[in-house]
């Protein structure tokens, strides 16, 4: 590999385009990060001149993007000072004020361009992206500027970001519904996730071992309703932008971890998916009844963790899922059964082979309209996972280390599959980044696993969240699978335990402080 191919551009342009990138985008990429760290201003002014007269006539919709990054960078070098503005003196306004010079400065504009769908849901998704990128800075070694969100502390920080990771899936629960809107969904995961994984473990961003944390005794602040509406209407946001925005950020201000039983594990519920996402809600339940009748004997308190369980669970899948309750939909469901029986796990010793057979059954049912090969590949995983994951009496034990076993085990082979069979298809997996999945996922919830019943009684997790996912994110530049896929099993992870925004422990801290 050509150190061409391991540039900043080369990596950043993989991320957000996968095999549409192309050696323009790449370069045009790695002469921003040139503009933006060059100290000396005439050098900086002739590298803006050039990277004008290379963008002259493209018509790309990423290329807008970086023109404001570059209109940015000529005002700074002109005037001295970045073009931030503040419309009032409260902290509400100064968020915004730097979320919106981040937006300009980060070339986000036209990143979720799709051709079809409400034009309202490609800027929520660029907004969203910008926030997270501008969040997870509180964690960066260096290349902060004083106008940043970090200035005004880590609550903003971690708020803000939260505030544009809640509002995925609120947008799904808003949009979903139209299958017109279905690309630009799935455009805006892309981005998002980009940014997601760059910020929580890119080593570029986080710097070496050991890294800066998230101190988990802070709660996220987001901006107030009459702030987001002021900005907005300056902006010119459209409506349904603004009220979703508007939303999302009391949701983030106001959500509480609910107190559940002892039995059941801390672990982060109903943030990404929950009652503020009422028709999305709505399906989980809808599928949780059904997973319910197939075991019969469940008890009232293991029913209502497993409503929160599969929520977090259908939330990792919102790139694909829409919850219209289609044919598409129900295969992408078709590994839930996992959230239920990591709930059954923790509240009895095995299910039985009667449950197992009719949870296949059930599978079996929401995979019959594929090819015969394809149903039987993902048939296959499933019954394995099944075995494993339920404890049958005689299956080894499927969580010691981060084998194959614990592949199948944590259900990363049946959603994969799930997801590649469904909307979008696309690539599983690769082969050679399934340990780092599943080491990745080991970091964020080893505090929960019990010795002896869910690893080895000798096993001991000794990896950083960090190393392991910089490894996952730098390898799989040219090596990804499908957005979808990589949301479910991948960078999904984040979503899953605590958005990335604390260490091993810390989920359930997010809305309890």
């Amino acid at each position: 590999m050509t150190s061409s191919t391991t540039s900043y551009g080369y990596t950043w342009a993989d991320w957000l385009y996968g095999r549409d990138k192309d050696a323009f985008m790449a370069e045009v990429y790695d002469d921003c990060t040139r503009i933006d760290h060059c100290p000396d201003e005439q050098e900086k002014a002739a590298r803006i001149v050039g990277l004008c007269d290379k963008l002259n006539g493209s018509s790309r919709a990423w290329v807008e993007g970086v023109c404001d990054f570059l209109d940015f960078e000529s005002f700074r070098l002109a005037r001295g000072h970045a073009p931030v503005t503040h419309l009032g003196d409260a902290d509400d306004f100064k968020a915004l004020a730097a979320l919106d010079a981040a937006y300009r400065h980060g070339a986000f504009r036209g990143l979720c361009r799709t051709p079809g769908g409400a034009d309202w849901i490609g800027v929520l998704g660029e907004l969203c992206a910008a926030m997270v990128h501008q969040g997870f800075k509180w964690l960066r070694s260096a290349d902060v500027d004083a106008w940043e969100l970090p200035a005004l502390g880590e609550a903003w920080c971690k708020g803000v970001a939260m505030w544009g990771l809640v509002s995925l899936p609120m947008a799904v629960d808003a949009a979903g519904k139209d299958s017109d809107n279905d690309e630009a969904l799935y455009r805006i995961h892309t981005v998002v996730a980009a940014h997601h994984m760059a910020g929580a473990v890119w080593k570029r961003y986080r710097g070496p071992h050991p890294h800066r944390w998230w101190d988990r005794t802070v709660r996220g602040t987001a901006p107030a309703e009459n702030a987001i509406r002021q900005f907005a209407a300056w902006r010119g946001w459209p409506q349904e932008l603004t009220d979703l925005l508007v939303r999302s950020a009391q949701h983030v201000n106001t959500w509480k971890n609910p107190q559940v039983p002892p039995i059941h594990l801390t672990r982060l519920r109903g943030l990404a998916l929950g009652p503020h996402t009422p028709r999305l809600h709505a399906r989980v339940n809808q599928v949780v009844d059904e997973l319910v009748e197939l075991i019969g004997d469940m008890t009232p308190q293991e029913i209502t963790e497993t409503r929160w369980r599969c929520g977090s669970w259908l939330s990792t899948f919102t790139a694909v899922w829409r919850g219209r309750g289609d044919v598409i939909d129900s295969e992408a469901e078709v590994s839930v059964f996992g959230g239920m029986l990591g709930v059954l796990r923790e509240s009895r010793p095995h299910i039985t082979p009667e449950q197992a057979e009719r949870i296949t059954q059930w599978c079996r049912a929401r995979t019959g309209h594929l090819r015969p090969d394809d149903q039987h590949r993902i048939m296959d995983e499933v019954k394995d996972t099944v075995a494993i994951r339920g404890r049958l009496p005689g299956v080894p034990l499927g969580s010691d280390g981060a084998g194959p076993r614990r592949f199948v085990d944590g259900v990363w082979s049946t959603a994969s599959l799930s997801v590649v069979h469904s909307r979008h298809g696309g690539r599983d997996v690769p082969e050679d980044m399934r340990e780092l999945t599943v080491r990745l996922f080991n970091t964020l919830t080893s505090h929960r696993r019990i010795p002896g019943v869910d690893v080895g009684k000798d096993y001991v997790d000794t990896d950083c969240m960090v190393c392991v996912g910089d490894q996952l994110f730098t390898g799989l530049v040219d090596n990804r699978p499908s957005p979808g896929v990589l949301g479910a099993t991948i960078s999904g992870a984040l979503i899953y335990c605590n958005f990335g925004l604390g260490a091993a422990g810390d989920d359930v801290d997010l809305g309890t402080r």
